[in-house]
Order: C-alpha cells, then structure tokens, then sequence
C-alpha cells in the first residue's frame, strides 16, 4: 500500500513538474560555449594527446571537431537508447565544446591565417575608394 502511495507521488511529481525545456539547454550550452577554454574543457571530454590539444592550427581545430562529433553521436545514441552509462552533463559538455571550437575555427579563418582585424592588416586594392574600376587614375 505504502509502496503504490510512493509510485503515486513521483508520478504527480513528475507531471507537476514536467519535462525539461529543450531551450533551457540551448541557453546553456550557449552560455558554456561563450566560457569554453580548450585547455580546461577538451581533456574532461575527450582523449587527446598533448600534441593535439597544443595544436592551434585550422587543421588542428578540425581534427578536433570531428572527434567532439564522434563522441556527440555516440553520447546521443546512448541518450536514445536509453542506457545507464548516458551523462546528461557530458553532453552538454560536448555541445558546449564543439559551439567553442566552431566558434574559434570561425574567428581564425578556415585559411590558416588570422582573419585581419585592424586596417593595417587588411589586403590593400589597387582601386582607390569612390572611384569605379574602369576609370582610369590620371
């Protein structure tokens, strides 16, 4: 009787409450992503050497990448699967990690090269400002 009681009462529990927001998690994982250090963050997450964690190059970031996709797919596959060993934690730290390192990727340029971030580091054209191409400079 007591046993049913208890069964009752997490069942109104958990409709009272109801399910998490998927939004609530996006905000998260946004928030963690903004804070991601590599150094801090990668190793809890994934195995690396010490090589691939120092290497700051585009290249680097990609092979980076596709081993934080690696281990969302299988975190995601362990969530629909229903499986004990699924840490709700470590996937949020997946996604905030991979968020990160995209976002690093993008700020350095896909290239190699730092994208410029001051008028003296811009390329300089041969066209002069206000004036069209085809005109030719006296």
């Amino acid at each position: 009787m007591a046993k049913q009681a208890a069964h009752r009462s997490r069942r109104g529990i958990e409709a009272e409450l109801g399910a998490p927001r998927p939004d609530m998690f996006t905000a998260m994982v946004e928030v963690e992503a903004r804070a991601y250090v590599r150094d801090r963050d990668l190793p809890r997450l994934i195995a690396l050497s010490p090589r691939e964690l120092a290497d700051q190059s585009p290249k680097g970031s990609l092979l980076i990448l596709s081993k934080l996709r690696r281990a969302l797919r299988a975190e995601r596959r362990r969530a629909r699967a229903g499986h004990w060993s699924y840490d709700l934690n470590r996937h949020l730290g997946l996604m905030s990690a991979y968020k990160g390192e995209l976002a690093r990727l993008n700020r350095t340029g896909r290239g190699g090269a730092a994208q410029p971030t001051s008028e003296a580091d811009k390329p300089r054209n041969s066209v002069t400002p206000g004036r069209s191409p085809s005109v030719p400079s006296r």
